[in-house]
């Protein structure tokens, strides 16, 4: 094999191989039984150890007759205690100790494990390892080496193993259910002048920063109250808890106190009396916790009351970093106002110590050696990876503006029943048959290299969603199944690019060869300007908008190596072992040589497109009158909590009662545990439904009797009613709005670069098109708007764009190619070659949007909706919307030319 195809080849298996095993473990290990798994080799080797110094003799044992004997001076006792010394000098004698340690340890953990059956083996371990005033403390790298660190810190390996066991595929709210904080603050301690809801929705945005950093995890954050936000957490355990916690109360008050030029004097005298001791004025007294080898080492400082003049608001950006030994900090950015000052701080005061506070602990007190003018600095401390990434993702979210507390916690039952799931997966499997038979069946053998590539996009999506920690909704499923169904798109570009080329009498080497070059520009195109739009929606957006960046900018990157680098190692691979000689593929004859007047049918479908347009932006503003066009996760609602006292109905079975009573598929249902374990049935209705019932004032009884009624068995009892924000608060409109605008310009800008001004005005007129149309039929089948609609919406974005540019690349192409015809006929047979390729894509992913629309339900049903009727209007869209306008925008600038040159001309011939 040639040393091109096995270094190809070396790549595709590293790719895959790196992001299969980043999927492994898919769910949760005993915690416990990986930490023995991972300290196994290590506690093997200290055994082996131990009994070869066991062979020599018990250093318990000798101790203890040491101890027992009375005349220290006799011979006996010297022997005794010259054989005792051999053997604790011996290097066997330290992994005897950590050999004892570490059945210690295990004998800790089974006593704990009998006294508390429930309490999470993360905690066991940790209070195994910890000790207490009875048992010492044990060093637990003496069993685990953690990698880059000599020896961790206890919290770090704790941390390390919690890694190793944690299933890499997390499942959302839907599929798994999680836990509910309540978080709640006084309204007495907000500032004067401030709006007690203004507080709430700023601390809102904060949380959402706080524990959505990618925009992957997929919370439910929403207010409860003027003073209370409920903050829904998917299928979190008892460590996880505790860093959430955390991360909701913590105020994030970062500051910078120097340290005091005598602080070595004063702790001499504290340490010698710290009972009379007493702080000098303007001086506080604090200490610095950092674990050691296994122990935790207290230093006492002294700092100065008042801090520099460097605050929170100053740091631009904070993140987690590595150090040079090998261990977690957090690196600090500040904004131009933060480094100037942060520069004149550590200029001023070279060779001091500068302690680093974060809400009232502080973390480390470097020395200044010099001016520090680079605008950053650096967290140090015995940090885990998560604490660094936690604390940091705390400091960049800012400061919290009041004190809050978690009031009360629950955990929740999945939001979808047992039968929902079960649908929507099923829908999702039989839509991905249904492409890969289609594939197979209409291209042969090349459908089977398409099959491939597109299970191998599924890994490296998953493999992605693993190493970013996404979390997995069933609507994100779907999401992934459509995806792949439209990762197909590049290799029917591909494939009937070859198959032009075996048409014109290539050899099958060249046909291929020219095949993937002819397409590259063409997917290179669509998918870099989809990246662009990923990148401004990241980049402006917030929440499931910058989440959906994420994991949209990752699949392109998996659809182009699957579609143009392992395929086409697979067909050189087999061309050159002589095991390809030919290709053979389907042909829809019809569809060859098509001579079709796209631009003279253009007009009447323009005008279609108008009335369309304006019936959906009518149907937005009848559905905003009404209050019907917004959903819950928009505008919220009225949220009922009922005690069951017998036999729980399924979510399905309330939500097809609720059905029946008139509400929509999008009202929430679900179950929550107390701390007492009691199971509460929660249902949140819109509001416009929870307003009025039978023409008059809601009345709570009146419907809760109707439901009891329909469930006797379970005897619901109406315990709590509030009302609910929506999911989707101000901020994320604004953000998402913000991200589009910037979309679209992006878009422009590429084009024109690309291509030429009209060119991007005309891609983003036929996606402006698209979304509206889409989102309008929806709306006028009875739909509400939902985040759901929105990553459909946004999915219909990337697919409409990907069909314009490809034919924009086969009008550029054919300009160069036929220069002969005019723009009006080039843009015709360019439509008309590229014809074969809409279809069959639109025919592949409507196979995925049919098979979710007919089995899917509820929120599937609402996504794969949307897509159907995006997909009609975005391949509609770019056979006359986007290539009218180029054609106009040509007409128009080649008739100001013709102006311009009869003038230029009449001109000339006046002046003779």
């Amino acid at each position: 094999m040639k040393k091109s195809l096995i270094i190809r080849w070396s790549v595709v298996a590293l790719v895959v191989l790196a992001w299969t095993w980043a999927m492994f473990p898919l769910r949760d290990k005993d915690y416990l039984a990986e930490f023995e798994k991972m300290a196994a080799p290590k506690v093997a080797a200290l055994q082996k150890q131990s009994k070869q110094l066991l062979e020599q003799g018990n250093p318990e044992e000798l101790k203890a007759q040491l101890d027992a004997m009375a005349d220290k001076d006799s011979a006996e006792y010297k022997a005794l205690k010259e054989k005792y010394d051999a053997l604790t000098a011996s290097p066997n004698y330290a992994a005897w100790k950590q050999s004892r340690d570490y059945d210690e340890l295990m004998r800790r953990i089974e006593k704990e494990r009998e006294a508390d059956r429930i309490t999470s083996g993360f905690k066991i371990l940790e209070r195994a390892a910890q000790g207490d005033s009875d048992h010492y403390r044990i060093a637990l790298s003496n069993f685990i080496k953690v990698p880059l660190q000599k020896r961790a810190s206890n919290k770090t390996i704790l941390s390390y193993v919690r890694i190793k066991s944690a299933g890499k595929l997390r499942l959302g709210l839907d599929l798994q259910g999680g836990t509910e904080f309540v978080v709640g603050f006084d309204p007495a301690d907000i500032p004067k002048g401030d709006r007690v809801e203004d507080i709430r929705d700023r601390i809102l945005v904060i949380l959402d920063n706080r524990l959505n950093v990618l925009g992957v995890t997929e919370p439910e954050i929403k207010a409860t109250g003027p003073n209370r936000i409920s903050v829904r957490m998917p299928s979190v355990d008892e460590a996880d808890k505790a860093d959430i916690r955390q991360t909701i109360k913590q105020a994030a008050r970062l500051q910078f106190h120097l340290v005091a030029i005598n602080n070595a004097e004063l702790v001499a005298q504290y340490e010698a009396d710290p009972q009379s001791f007493k702080t000098p004025p303007g001086l506080l007294r604090k200490e610095i916790e950092n674990e050691h080898s296994g122990e935790v080492v207290t230093e006492v400082i002294f700092i100065e009351k008042t801090p520099e003049r460097i605050r929170g608001e100053d740091v631009d950006k904070a993140f987690p970093n590595v150090n040079e030994f090998g261990n977690w900090t957090i690196s600090l950015k500040f904004k131009h106002r933060g480094a100037l000052a942060f520069a004149e701080v550590t200029g001023k005061n070279v060779n001091r110590r500068l302690a680093i506070m974060l809400d009232d602990t502080i973390y480390s007190a470097p020395n200044i050696r010099e001016a520090i003018t680079g605008g950053q600095a650096e967290i140090s401390g015995s940090f885990t990876y998560e604490e660094a990434r936690r604390l940091a993702g705390v400091i960049a979210s800012g400061n919290v503006p009041v004190s809050v507390q978690i009031d009360s916690e629950f955990g929740t039952d999945p939001t979808l029943g047992a039968d929902a799931v079960k649908s929507g997966i099923l829908a999702g499997i039989l839509g991905l048959i249904m492409v890969i038979t289609f594939m197979v069946w209409y291209y042969h053998f090349c459908g089977v290299v398409a099959v491939v590539a597109l299970l191998v996009n599924g890994v490296l999506v998953l493999g992605t969603m693993a190493l970013t920690k996404a979390t997995i909704t069933l609507p994100g499923i779907a999401g992934m199944v459509l995806s792949i169904g439209m990762a197909v798109d590049a290799n029917v570009l591909i494939f009937e690019r070859i198959r032009e080329e075996m048409d014109r009498g290539k050899i099958l080497a060249n046909s291929i060869k020219a095949g993937y070059n002819r397409a590259f520009s063409s997917i290179f195109d669509s998918n870099l300007t989809t990246l662009v739009t990923g990148y401004f929606m990241y980049q402006f957006g917030s929440g499931s908008v910058k989440g959906f960046a994420v994991t949209l900018s990752f699949g392109i990157f998996a659809s182009m190596f699957t579609a143009i680098f392992m395929t086409r190692v697979i067909f050189d691979t087999l061309v050159f072992k002589d095991r390809l000689t030919k290709l053979t593929m389907r042909t829809f004859t019809k569809l060859q040589n098509l001579k079709i007047d796209y631009l003279k049918i253009s007009k009447p479908a323009i005008q279609t497109s108008i009335a369309l347009v304006v019936i959906s932006l009518l149907s937005f503003v009848v559905g905003m009158k009404r209050g019907t066009l917004m959903g819950i996760d928009f505008a919220g609602g009225s949220e009922l909590s009922y005690t069951c006292d017998g036999t729980t109905p399924d979510v399905d079975a309330v939500r097809d009662f609720l059905k029946g009573q008139g509400y929509s598929d999008n009202v929430r249902i679900g179950y929550k545990r107390g701390q007492g374990g009691d199971r509460l049935l929660e249902i949140v209705l819109p509001i416009d439904k929870s307003a009025t019932i039978g023409g008059a004032e809601v009345d709570y009884t009146v419907f809760s009797q109707t439901l009891d009624q329909a469930f006797p068995e379970v005897k619901l009892v109406l315990t709590q009613t509030n009302t609910v924000g929506g999911n989707v608060g101000a901020k994320f409109r604004n953000d998402a709005i913000l991200a589009g605008l910037f979309s679209m310009i992006g878009i422009i800008i590429y084009l024109a670069f690309r291509f030429e001004l009209r060119y991007g005005l005309a891609a983003v007129v036929a996606v402006l098109h698209d979304a509206i149309t889409s989102a309008g039929l929806f709306v006028l089948c009875g739909g509400e708007m939902s985040l759901t609609v929105m990553a459909a919406l946004m999915t219909i974005f990337g697919y409409s764009l990907n069909d314009t540019i490809v034919i924009f690349d086969r009008i550029r192409e054919n300009r160069s190619l036929h220069r002969d015809l005019n723009y009006y006929d080039t843009i015709n047979l360019s439509i008309n070659q590229t014809m074969g390729r809409t279809l069959l894509t639109s025919l592949t992913t409507m196979l995925g949007v049919l098979s979710l629309l007919i089995f899917g339900g509820g929120a599937i049903f609402d996504f794969a909706l949307v897509m159907f009727f995006g997909m009609i209007t975005g391949t509609y869209s770019t056979i006359f919307i986007a290539s009218s306008f180029i054609n106009a925008w040509h007409n128009h600038a080649a008739s100001r030319q013709e102006k311009a040159k009869t003038g230029r001309l009449a001109t000339a011939k006046a002046a003779k």
